[in-house]
Order: C-alpha cells, then structure tokens, then sequence
C-alpha cells in the first residue's frame, strides 16, 4: 500500500512555501521544499475583504500544481494555519468568493483532505514563506563574456558617478522657432507623470555613497554604434544637452516649459563618461529585482535599434510583447512604446509569415516512447539558421537528439540539405 504524502503550506502577504512529506520509518520526512514570490497584482489582494483567505487558498492551489507528479491519482493531506480554507474545500461550500470557488472547484478532481495546525507547529514552512527580499548582485552574460566590467570578486560594477575628464557642454538657450524632431522637448512617458512630481528647484546631486541597489550599465556597442559619433549625436540635441549641464553643473534652461520638463526628468536620469543615460528598474521576474542604467538614444540611431532587437538575424521577428522588453533593458528615448508597436505593425516579414492562428485543436499523439529499447533506438534532429557564415563557410547548426537518453550533439554545417544531414552523423 502506498503511503500518504503530506503538504504543508503556508502564505504571508510576500511569498508561499510548501514542504512535501510522507512518513518512513516512523516520522515524517521531506521529499520536496518549494517557495514562490507573489507577483504584484498578487501582493494587492491582500487589501480586499477575504484578501488573507484568497492568499492562503492560492498558496494551497500553487503547491499542489507544483507537486502534481507526485499528487496526481494518489489520496494526501494537506495541512495549513489558515482555519478558513478547511470550510473553502469542504464538500457542498458555497462561498459568493469567485476565486475561492474557481480554486475549490480545482481542487476537487484530487483526492485531498484540508486540515487545520496551528502555525507554531509549521515553522518548515512559515520560513520559506517568509524570504528575505533583498536583492543580490547576479553575474549576467554581458559579464562573463567581459570580464573587464567587473570587479576582482566578479561583482558587476555600480555606475552613476559623472566622469571628472568629460568637458563641460555648453548650454544655450532654446531656440523657440525652426527646431527640428531631435531639438523638441520630450513628451513624458505614463511611468515618468505617475511617479515624478513637478517642482520648481532643479534637483540637489547626490555625492555620497552608491545605493544599495546594484547599478549596471549599458552600452552603445551592444547596438554596433561608434561610442564617439553616439556622443557627438547626443549633443546635438538641445534637450540631452540642457539635461546633462543640469545634472552636472546644476544649470536649468532659460525657457520655463523646458525647465519644467527637465527637472520632472532628473531623478530618472544620470551622466557616465559624458553619456545621458537613463535608470530603468526591472521587476524579479526572472533571477533578482536589479537596476540598470541604458544609453538615451537620438532620433537617428532609434531605426538602429529597432532593428537590432526585431529584424536582426538573431532577433528572430519576436512579438510586441517580448520586443518591448528587449528595448527597456537596453534603450531608452521619449516615446519608444509606441515607435516599437509602430515599428512591428510595419514589419512585412511579420505581416505576411504571422497570420491568424487557427483555433482547432491538434491531435492527441503520443510519441512512441513505449518503443525505444535502447540507446539510439529513435534520433531526432533539427536544423538551427541561416547564421552568419563562418570563415570555414558553415551557416547552420545540427543538433541531434537521443530520445533514449536524451543526449544531444551538435554540428556546424554549411548546408542544410539532406546529404549534408547524413554526413553530420
């Protein structure tokens, strides 16, 4: 007879834990930890009338999608400080929640009993539920590839400071009439009117110690620009130029709306090695919650950079969505949400291979694992490009696959015929 498992859950208004259970040998031992942040919509329900019971009935509904290899077809017990949530999965409820209901009715095509415990009895999971939300300092790809931007202990470098050799720009007043695009002033962007509030005092600059929160730079050569001709390009522009002589020397522009717009702006923006560069805060929602600080690109290197992050050969034609987010981590200029949805309604390659997708359903076919009695039993392979070609004149990648052992190979090749697939292996 198998033996019951046992999960214990717990929320607070920051994360849920679970621990995974089944007793051997007379007392109960773990087969599986989990913990999980609560998004920010998430976070919110906490504030609504039956907010801590939504939080502890999510918790449980994580937990078991979480372990549901282990769940599935099997009778468990679930075990949570919530006393509240063992009325919610009991037979015949009829709670007016539509959540609670929507997750009830989840749950019951598993073969679980909700019981009540005390909190103080759960203290394995009151900690997972409880992580600390200090953010770390993580090593990306950008730093492992240039090891120069990091410190001797592989921490990337925090940024801010104003070069001390950077000549001072000078700041002319604005020219009312025959501005061209890149001399207008910035429109604010719905983040920038939410958060930033108008003031009349160009805003005092910080010398002291770094915050907290690590800072990482970006730069223009991610995109192919020439870092010199990008400087000279952002001082072409009357508003970048009014922004750094603020943020440096503390000098405000002679025009009032200007001089409004900047210093709403300020707080949002610094100067490194004579470069506008803007701070963007990315969320947790892959690896820590960081800051990092992105070039504010000019008017004519904006089609640059949408193409690097769209039509480039290793963009891959990705959707809005996923564009958008490219861009925030690494650019930044007045009005990019839009110029990017503008830039990919007109995309032709995206308009004539992405058409509507069919709302049928495949067929339900199993692979035929059944059939496999060894190693290379069944192979499979795809291939990967065009890439840009090589000096020894290969385009594509062949990458093999074992569906035995789940081994894989990889071959660069030079066509992407079927001779050439024969060769490879």
């Amino acid at each position: 007879m198998k033996k019951r498992f046992k999960l214990y859950v717990d929320s607070s208004r920051y994360a849920v834990g679970a621990c995974l259970m089944q007793e051997s040998g007379g007392r109960d031992r773990v087969v599986a930890y989990a913990s999980k942040l609560l998004t920010g919509s998430q976070k919110n329900w906490i504030t609504k009338q039956d907010g801590i019971s939504e939080i502890e009935c999510w918790g449980v509904v994580w937990a078991t999608r979480k372990f549901r290899c282990y769940l599935d077809k099997r009778e468990f017990d679930v075990f949570t400080d919530h006393q509240t949530l063992t009325w919610v999965f009991s037979a015949g409820n009829r709670t007016g929640n539509a959540k609670l209901a929507r997750w009830a009715m989840e749950l019951s095509n598993l073969h679980v009993k909700v019981h009540h415990k005390p909190g103080t009895t759960m203290g394995h999971v009151n900690g997972l539920s409880r992580l600390p939300m200090e953010s770390v300092n993580a090593l990306t790809m950008a730093d492992l590839l240039n090891p120069e931007r990091s410190e001797e202990n592989g921490v990337p470098t925090s940024v801010g400071e104003p070069s001390e050799t950077v000549p001072e720009p000078e700041v002319a007043g604005p020219d009312s009439e025959g501005r061209s695009d890149s001399d207008s002033e910035p429109e604010l962007e719905d983040d920038d009117e939410r958060e930033l509030e108008y003031a009349t005092e160009p805003p005092e600059v910080e010398t002291g110690e770094a915050s907290a929160t690590p800072v990482t730079p970006s730069s223009v050569d991610v995109f192919g620009l020439d870092s010199e001709l990008f400087l000279a390009e952002q001082q072409e522009v009357t508003w970048i130029r009014a922004l750094v002589a603020l943020l440096q020397d503390g000098v405000v522009p002679l025009d009032p709306f200007l001089r409004r717009r900047l210093v709403q702006m300020a707080p949002k923006h610094c100067v490194v090695n004579g470069l506008l560069m803007r701070t963007v805060h990315l969320p947790a929602n892959v690896g820590p919650a960081r800051t990092v600080t992105v070039p504010v690109i000019p008017l004519p290197f904006v089609n640059t950079v949408l193409h690097f992050y769209h039509r480039d050969l290793l963009s891959s034609h990705l959707g809005l969505t996923k564009t958008l987010e490219k861009v925030r981590r690494h650019a930044y200029w007045p009005g990019w949400r839009k110029d990017v949805a503008e830039y990919l309604r007109d995309c032709m390659k995206c308009g004539g291979e992405k058409g509507p997708r069919p709302w049928t359903s495949g067929r339900m076919q199993r692979m035929p694992i059944a059939d496999l009695t060894g190693p290379f039993s069944l192979l499979v392979v795809d291939a990967v490009g065009p890439l840009p070609e090589t000096e020894r004149g290969n385009k594509y990648i062949l990458v093999f696959v074992d569906y035995f052992t789940r081994w894989a190979e990889a071959f660069a090749v030079g066509a992407s015929d079927s001779i050439t697939f024969v060769d490879a292996w």
